[in-house]
């Protein structure tokens, strides 16, 4: 939905301006060589060639928050009315935005393509509309590299939504550097790693800067080669069904369990697309008292679900519901070590095919070891290889993927 009163728009926009602190992140020299500059020009083309190209569409894309999002996600704006050239002459901004072309550089070729190549053979038949996403935080990156056909993106975690922030001409130098060091903070483990750490991100989402997961789903959504069409508050309804709130301090007034963010999107396929991200507690005391939230997993029955570094909380008698409600609601489950236990999946119900290596949790995880899934790849019976790093144990050659179908 485009808001069609522009003063209404710019209104809502910019009120979700926040103070940005006066504290420097300390990058060092701001002016840059000769040198410099044509290396990082050289950078920006080679990412531009990693990056799939939008194709020119129907589908109104919206110059505000696409743009916005751009910033953040430290890419090429032009001719921009919602970002003032001050802001992308900004040293701290173009230092971020060019490291962050090296790191998307680096990952693209190390990890993107292989799960690009890997998806083309292993998932083709995962062709359902939705991909549910529990324990997601803000990891839209690794689910749309997955499953970039899907159209509907249903993300859940306890970390908050947040507000899009409002960046503006005459902003000091230091507010710009201290948001884009916040952005690289919360980046570092999901580039780096592969997953969020839930307790970093309860740290770096508690600021007047980075207040939300809005921040990084938008980045995310531009550099895997999508444009942003609307960004709109969302809610769930007493049967099920996912609806718009008028304004975000509408959301924040109806006392709503399920306060959540909506974007649609657009890439290359011009196809319009969603993506949803809900703050909701999925343990089995919250699921009880949330009784719209789990009709809205119910009518999606046939979905697939995806579920990576989700800190073994399906293991728990205590999150027996959520469990439940992927095992009843998919057709597709394609999940590592850390998500449903392996014995949950029963043969007469499921398919499964296993990849990369099974070697218990890391440290931090006591108590999950699964013999069963031990036994299962040792028996090395249609067990395949995994040429990326995904997960807990992020190293290609440690990590595993199961892929069950549901007969």
């Amino acid at each position: 939905m485009i808001m069609k009163n522009k003063n209404v728009f710019i209104a809502l926009f910019f009120g979700c301006l926040f103070i940005l602190s006066n504290t420097s992140c300390g990058h060092g020299n701001e002016k840059q060589t000769d040198a410099s500059t044509v290396k990082n020009d050289t950078i920006k083309k080679e990412v531009k060639d990693t990056v799939p190209a939008v194709a020119k569409n129907t589908l109104p894309v919206n110059p505000v928050y696409n743009d916005l999002a751009k910033y953040i996600a430290g890419m090429k704006i032009t001719n921009s009315k919602a970002i003032d050239s001050s802001l992308t002459n900004n040293s701290s901004w173009k230092e971020y935005a060019a490291n962050f072309d090296k790191t998307w550089l680096k990952i693209d070729s190390s990890k993107i393509q292989k799960m690009k190549e890997w998806r083309a053979t292993e998932l083709k038949d995962a062709n359902t509309k939705t991909v549910f996403y529990p324990f997601s935080g803000a990891d839209f990156f690794n689910a749309f590299t997955l499953f970039p056909k899907a159209e509907n993106f249903i993300m859940v975690g306890l970390e908050p939504v947040g507000t899009l922030p409002g960046f503006h001409k005459g902003m000091s130098k230091d507010s710009i550097s201290s948001y884009f060091h916040k952005v690289n903070t919360s980046l570092y483990a999901i580039l780096n790693f592969s997953f969020f750490k839930t307790h970093n991100m309860s740290i770096d989402f508690n600021n007047k800067e980075l207040n939300g997961t809005i921040h990084l789903i938008a980045l995310f959504i531009e550099r895997t080669g999508n444009s942003i069409i609307d960004v709109k508050p969302a809610g769930v309804d007493k049967e099920g069904n996912i609806f718009d709130y008028k304004s975000f301090k509408e959301q924040r007034n109806s006392g709503s369990l399920n306060r959540g963010v909506e974007f649609d999107f657009v890439g290359a396929d011009n196809i319009l697309k969603k993506v949803y991200y809900f703050s909701v507690n999925l343990e089995n005391s919250h699921l009880n008292k949330n009784p719209d939230f789990v009709k809205m997993v119910n009518n999606r029955e046939g979905s697939t679900t995806y579920v990576k570094s989700a800190s073994y909380l399906m293991h728990k008698d205590v999150f027996s519901d959520v469990r439940n409600l992927i095992l009843d609601n998919s057709n597709f489950v394609l999940q590592d070590d850390s998500g449903i236990p392996y014995k949950y999946f029963k043969q007469d119900v499921w398919t499964p095919a296993l990849y990369g290596a099974y070697t218990g949790s890391i440290s931090l995880f006591t108590g999950v070891f699964q013999t069963d899934l031990d036994e299962a790849f040792k028996a090395k019976t249609g067990v395949k290889p995994l040429k990326f790093g995904i997960g807990y144990k992020y190293k290609e050659g440690e990590s595993n993927l199961m892929y069950f179908k549901k007969k």
